[in-house]
């Protein structure tokens, strides 16, 4: 289960137990934030944004027990010390979060139970590639002895590792203001010195405690993420500290948060990571995704209540020319305010017809007029829309042949599948393209009312090719308890228009109407020339 740090981000978003927590239950905290590193590893922008907006979410929630440790005074024994700490004045039914945010990393490893050959590792401050030393390191191992060994069952234990190693699928063609929270590159370059003798490192059971829970930051084959968010002249953040936090304060047109899937005034532990893989993608632009295994005990479990929204956020999307025709463009008026600086939400080339993000990724191609523009930039704001309140633990959209994030060329065959989990429903689906052009799927001509049977379904769509328009596909699918019959006439009314918002708007009143029948999905391609 703590295998690598690209899992254990969030190692137990909330480990509820069955206990029942007393009335004088508490929450307890060891946030460490590492970003200043010896070279060769580079230094981190984001740890202390992040390990204050965790601090202002626990205190909402009422913690007062909460200690910091920054940088250099984060060493092995300074964290030990204060986890068995914690240990001793948590109480039953106390929640103890204990937060990293900094570098994760492999090295080789001597340990014949590693199969992959590799040692997990967070690298704090005074981490040298040179010359390791044992307190400048923790072993994933030697982390989970500490969480069992100085926390009883009956204590529900959250770790929140906003860290990761591994590789990652990055279709960027410009620079990428992300930087990868990863200490090393090349995982196979060292050999880490033996862990100092400590029984407590040492976990008496393989097996998961039923108090430990985890999501994690990212999918095996990916980096962890930090950039500015949600602008390009934002904070640096991480993705998933930054994913937790909008989980908690965005809502619905009805008030209800976003993750609130079953829409019953609760987020419940698997609504959140729910939630959290869909707000990590598009982030990201698929670069980056959360994982979760939940105890089907703890899936009900409500860890944290909502926080106050933000307030709208009114500025028009940033647009900076990239030639000569864009800024004529960008002159008139639209959903944009042209920039001639700085960060921009996106960059566009209009002569040669391509737009970027603030990341990097073509996030549309041959775009050449402001109607053009127009609808990348609607699409922007209805995927935004739509991500926090994706249900995929109901409802997945798969896409294949290749692996998530891959870019399929024109012509390319596209396989599209829905795997569905629940009583029977209608499955309805349709892809947003890069320009907000809404293409629907399913169900067409011959495939009946679309209506899936209770238990699993999977519902093969039509085998496509990657046309235009091209750029960031997006394919939403929603599963409704009854043929949705107003739904399918207006998407067949905007098939193949620049409609996103106004698809966008027709899901989330769906959802709505619903009242947590409804489950809503997201699939992700990149498509190109």
């Amino acid at each position: 289960m703590f295998k690598n740090l690209a899992r254990v981000a969030l190692m137990g978003l909330a480990a509820a137990t069955a206990v029942a927590a007393p009335a004088q239950a508490e929450i307890r905290a060891l946030i460490v934030a590492v970003s200043h590193y010896t070279a060769p590893i580079p230094s981190l922008d984001g740890p202390p944004n992040d390990a204050n907006a965790l601090k202002s979410v626990l205190q909402a929630q009422g913690a007062k027990d909460i200690v910091t440790i920054n940088d250099q005074a984060a060493t092995r024994a300074s964290i030990r010390s204060a986890l068995e700490a914690l240990g001793k004045r948590s109480k039953p039914g106390d929640w103890v979060i204990f937060y990293y945010a900094g570098h994760g990393a492999q090295a080789k490893s001597n340990d014949p139970t590693e199969t992959d050959g590799l040692d997990e590792f967070m690298a704090l401050s005074g981490f040298r590639v040179s010359k390791p030393d044992p307190n400048q390191f923790i072993l994933d191992d030697d982390l989970r002895g500490w969480l069992v060994n100085f926390f009883p069952t009956s204590v529900n234990v959250l770790q929140i590792a906003d860290a990761c190693h591994s590789g990652t699928m990055n279709r960027a063609v410009g620079p990428n203001v992300f930087k990868r929270r990863t200490a090393l590159d090349n995982p196979m370059a060292i050999s880490l010195p033996p862990s100092p003798p400590d029984p407590a490192a040492k976990a008496p059971s393989s097996e998961d405690p039923p108090n430990l829970v985890y999501v994690g930051a990212a999918q095996d084959d990916q980096f962890a993420l930090e950039g500015p968010l949600p602008r390009g002249d934002s904070p640096s953040r991480g993705l998933l500290t930054y994913a937790l936090e909008g989980a908690l304060q965005e809502r619905r047109p009805n008030g209800r948060l976003a993750a609130d899937l079953d829409d019953d005034g609760r987020l419940s532990l698997a609504e959140l990571v729910s939630s959290l893989e869909s707000r990590t993608r598009e982030l990201s632009s698929t670069q980056q995704w959360s994982s979760a295994a939940v105890p089907p005990r703890n899936e009900r479990s409500v860890i944290f209540q909502p926080l106050k929204p933000p307030p709208a956020d009114e500025r028009p999307v940033e647009v900076k020319a990239a030639d000569d025709q864009a800024a004529d463009l960008l002159a008139g008026k639209g959903p944009w305010a042209s920039i001639p600086r700085g960060i921009p939400d996106l960059t566009w080339n209009a002569k040669e017809g391509w737009v970027t993000d603030s990341r990097g990724d073509r996030v549309a191609e041959q775009v050449t007029t402001d109607e053009q523009m127009t609808g990348v930039i609607n699409k922007r704001k209805a995927i935004g829309q739509l991500a926090g309140s994706a249900n995929e633990r109901v409802l997945r959209v798969d896409v294949g042949p290749k692996p998530r994030g891959k870019l399929y060329r024109n012509g390319e065959s596209v396989d599209l599948a829905v795997t569905y989990r629940g009583p029977a429903a209608y499955l309805t689906a349709f892809n947003l393209a890069g320009d907000g052009t809404v293409q629907l799927l399913y169900p067409l001509d011959g495939d009946g009312n679309g209506q899936m049977a209770a238990g699993q379904s999977r519902v093969v769509m039509a085998r496509t090719k990657a046309v235009k328009p091209f750029g960031v596909d997006n394919v939403v699918a929603i599963s409704t308890p009854s043929e949705p019959r107003a739904l399918r006439t207006a998407l067949r009314r905007i098939d193949g228009r620049r409609d996103a918002l106004v698809a966008a708007g027709l899901i989330r009143d769906e959802l709505d109407a619903g009242k947590g029948q409804a489950a809503m999905s997201l699939g992700e391609l990149y498509t190109g020339p």
